[in-house]
């Protein structure tokens, strides 16, 4: 059972743009189109603004909320429901007691985009089902994504831009910087971008858990003062050379925050007894063994005293 004693959402960042001298187009193409139907693109917009949702339980497990951050060609959404209609890990934490709070990051879900003609570079990257099966190691035996959902998880894909990851980046920090002192976790593009803002906001965020990052930072300036943080890995790991990669790069990246000064971890979930586990590990068949795994962290910093 979820009670809330709150919940409701926000906008932080964005820039506003001014356009002008642009000419009007018609809305429609019929000869009797009412008056008024020509758009006219020119004025005031705000763009790159990211939405953040939260979930304050009555009886807080932690003083300190949880900020969740998606992957990347993802939303908020994928922390909500698996494909195949068990909770995911919201509900779960909520369950626990654990106050949430959910971006969208710049471009996705809720959040704003820019669709000023020439304000970004490049073109957007949609998600093929076929890339992504082969990017979240859908394709072993013994494999735990229900494939028979996966309408679930191709429907909530949604497309990026290569040229937003700084805003991205930004993004996070400013949710942090609304939010104040929180914890941190991350999946994917959005574990690097968690462990790049646990750096940035040293004075804010209290602990950094990362589900199969990309783009972890290499190194970090000294200072870190104990900070907690961890990277969890799933399976079939040592079968893909590209994951052989990303893994070895976020066991340095992890070296290089306790290097620094913090508390690192590395988390194999094979070895923990938890087999089977794609990228896709909060919709696997077995997400709430993943989840309690994840808790058992968070809950193991609160008792040392590193998580209030």
């Amino acid at each position: 059972m979820i009670s809330l004693a709150q919940m409701g959402g926000f906008f932080v960042g964005g820039r506003r743009i001014h356009v002008a001298g642009q000419p009007t187009r018609p809305v429609y193409s019929a000869p009797a189109a009412a008056k008024g139907a020509d758009h006219d693109p020119n004025g005031s917009f705000l763009v790159e603004a990211a939405y953040v949702q939260f979930f304050l339980p009555a009886a807080p497990r932690f003083t300190t909320p949880l900020l969740l951050v998606h992957g990347g060609g993802l939303t908020g959404a994928q922390w909500d429901s698996t494909p195949d209609g068990r909770p995911g890990w919201l509900p779960r934490f909520l369950e626990a007691g654990v106050g949430c709070y959910v971006i969208d990051n710049v471009e996705r879900g809720r959040a704003g985009f820019c669709a000023i003609e020439g304000e970004w570079p490049d073109e957007p990257l949609p998600l093929s089902d076929e890339e992504a099966a082969e990017r979240f190691r859908f394709g072993y035996e013994g494999q735990t994504f229900p494939l028979a959902a996966l309408d679930g998880l191709s429907a909530q894909t949604v497309p990026r831009w290569r040229s937003t990851r700084a805003l991205q980046a930004d993004g996070v920090v400013h949710a942090i910087d609304r939010i104040g002192p929180c914890a941190l976790l991350g999946f994917s593009q959005g574990g690097g971008f968690a462990l790049a803002a646990a750096d940035r906001r040293r004075d804010k965020v209290r602990a950094c858990l990362t589900a199969e990052p990309h783009l972890l930072p290499e190194r970090f300036e000294p200072g870190l003062a104990g900070t907690p943080a961890a990277m969890v890995l799933g399976d079939f790991i040592e079968e893909d050379q590209v994951w052989r990669e990303v893994a070895a790069a976020g066991v340095a990246s992890m070296a290089a925050w306790e290097a620094a000064g913090g508390v690192a971890e590395v988390i194999r979930l094979p070895e923990r007894g938890v087999s089977g586990n794609t990228h896709m590990m909060m919709m696997d068949t077995n997400s709430d063994e993943v989840f309690a795994v994840i808790l058992d962290w968070f809950d193991d910093q609160h008792r040392r005293g590193r998580l209030p």
